[in-house]
């Protein structure tokens, strides 16, 4: 029994010690208030996956612009709480994927709510 409580707690602090990680160099947890794909732009291809997403964080809504392939926003919906930063001009969010990639996001507007 001792040593099943040893394990569980050891179990228990590499948890811990994970989720510290993602929280590593000034990075918050921000929700996805509102997320949607944009049309494809004829004209522009390279806009093709081009997404609105607004984040609140510490009570401010980021209203940000993103590309990028499906597979980096296959795990992003409404709800969903990642770990992001704020670049000190204000005017790009960084945000961590669920599948562990990094990705800027251009904020366009902000408002505190």
């Amino acid at each position: 029994m001792k040593t099943y409580s040893v394990a569980l707690l050891c179990c228990l602090m590499l948890c811990a010690a994970g989720a510290y990680a993602q929280m590593e160099a000034g990075y918050q947890m921000a929700h996805i208030v509102s997320f949607e794909k944009t049309a494809a732009d004829a004209q522009h291809m390279s806009d093709a996956d081009a997404y609105k997403i607004n984040m609140r964080m510490n009570g401010t809504v980021y209203s940000c612009r993103g590309n990028g392939t499906a597979s980096t926003f296959m795990d992003w919906s409404m709800g969903k709480e990642l770990p992001a930063k704020v670049s000190p001009d204000g005017k790009v969010l960084t945000v961590k994927s669920p599948n562990g990639e990094v990705v800027n996001l251009k904020v366009v507007k902000k408002s505190s709510k």
